[in-house]
């Protein structure tokens, strides 16, 4: 009786934990699609190439290097 119970809770956390995943990363995913729209919508309204500053630039790599890393 007491293996069964470790068998049934070890397939509980895990079944949690791959749903907690599976929601972080659709929630995540709805973020990015929202951001590329928006970015679409205000290069439209902008009008010409946007030229970002030094400052705008060192951000942009910053949060940009862990994205190629993957």
């Amino acid at each position: 009786m007491q293996k069964y119970w470790e068998f049934t809770q070890k397939n509980v956390f895990s079944e949690l934990l791959s749903f907690l995943g599976r929601m972080t990363q659709e929630n995540l995913t709805h973020q990015i699609e929202y951001l590329r729209v928006e970015n679409e919508i205000l290069r439209k309204r902008v009008g010409r190439s946007i030229r970002p500053t030094s400052v705008e630039r060192r951000r942009l790599v910053k949060f940009g290097v862990p994205l190629v890393k993957k």
